[in-house]
């Protein structure tokens, strides 16, 4: 037996075993993510009993220093320091979740698998659904609800400048379907500029002048904006960008029918030097109403003016014609959202690490 566990007790013993683990993980011997020793060499380089070993690993996991998963072992945990043990949160943005939901399942595609894919990690999921209007109301809403790591509903970069607040709920955290480019934070986001440049691809081959139809007033439009001016710097291909949200307050905006601000906007545009043109929309509720607006107007789709949008959304194939669009997994943006967070909270990644997911054209009759 080691010497310094001869004339001691059976009861402190596993506390001293307990001590040798946490100083191993203090010195970095034993990192975030690693499985602990194995009994059999805790007994052997200590000299205890197996007893004491577990009764030992026992008060460390319920220290929350350790986590044990069944059929792999016991690892060393992750800094969340969760008074829900194991679990992650998904702080969703409630306002956000009704809009999608009336017409489409993107964003519960978004919840339903960050749940997902958190219990295939063998981790706890809660959810956290509220409009938080300051960041001393969310400090004080979580002030005993703290978790292992956060997966943030990247709507909230419309009410805040900075999501930095966050932290403090928890150092481990993801922003989901966000805009990387506005926030110091890890984003997992679709990649813009991919999905904008086999968009351009099929409007180059067709000819024709070029418009944008978006708003700024959110940040998920800001970031496919900022992804299609880089694609379209790439194809040289000049735009006129038409902005439908500009002069409007953020709160105005929100109530104000969007059929209208894009007939208004887009109207002008629509004059003979652009026939033959493309009209490339920021999402694909833009593109139905700019397809409204030819109809209203006698125009045709793609042969007067082609019409793109951008988000693959269900309803996006039930317009006349249908929407040529790109297609964001959203339910593989979640996935790969805990899989970062995850990653980082085992110190597998740079902690502003950013993941941008891969995107699809969807071709139809539009453009």
């Amino acid at each position: 037996m080691d010497e310094r566990y001869k004339c001691m007790s059976a009861d402190k013993i596993y506390q001293q075993v307990a001590a040798y683990l946490k100083q191993s993980i203090a010195s970095g011997e034993l990192k975030i993510g690693d499985a602990i020793y194995s009994e059999n060499l805790l007994c052997e380089k200590l000299g205890v009993s197996r007893t004491s070993v577990r009764k030992a690993i026992r008060l460390m996991i319920e220290e929350n220093i350790l986590v044990s998963r069944q059929g792999k072992g016991t690892f060393v945990k992750g800094n969340g320091g969760g008074v829900l043990h194991n679990a992650l949160c998904l702080v969703n943005h409630y306002t956000r979740a009704m809009r999608y939901d009336v017409t489409d399942h993107y964003y519960t595609d978004i919840i339903y698998s960050t749940e997902r894919a958190t219990r295939e990690h063998e981790m706890e999921f809660q959810i956290f659904s509220r409009v938080i209007r300051t960041a001393e109301e969310a400090l004080e809403r979580f002030s005993k609800l703290k978790f292992d790591g956060l997966l943030v509903d990247g709507y909230f970069q419309n009410h805040f400048e900075e999501l930095d607040f966050f932290r403090r709920i928890s150092p481990n955290l993801v922003v989901v379907d966000g805009h990387p480019g506005e926030t110091g934070l890890p984003v997992a986001a679709p990649d813009t500029k991919e999905g904008f440049r086999l968009l351009l691809g099929e409007a180059v081959r067709r000819g024709g002048p070029v418009a944008f139809l978006y708003h700024d007033q959110q940040s998920l439009h800001r970031w496919r904006a900022d992804g299609f001016r880089a694609a379209a710097e790439e194809f040289g291909v000049r735009a006129e960008w038409l902005n439908y949200g500009q002069n409007i307050t953020a709160d105005n905006f929100l109530n104000l029918d969007h059929y209208l601000l894009i007939h208004d906007t887009l109207r002008p545009w629509l004059a003979p030097e652009h026939f033959g043109g493309t009209i490339f929309c920021s999402c694909d509720y833009g593109a139905a109403k700019a397809l409204q607006v030819l109809k209203r107007y006698g125009y045709h789709a793609p042969e007067d003016f082609a019409v793109a949008g951008f988000g693959g959304v269900g309803f996006s194939c039930y317009t006349e014609p249908e929407i040529t669009t790109v297609k964001v997994d959203s339910d593989r943006l979640g996935q790969k959202a805990v899989e970062l967070l995850i990653d980082q909270i085992n110190g597998a990644v740079p902690p502003g690490k950013d993941f941008l997911l891969p995107v699809g054209l969807l071709k139809r009759g539009s453009l």
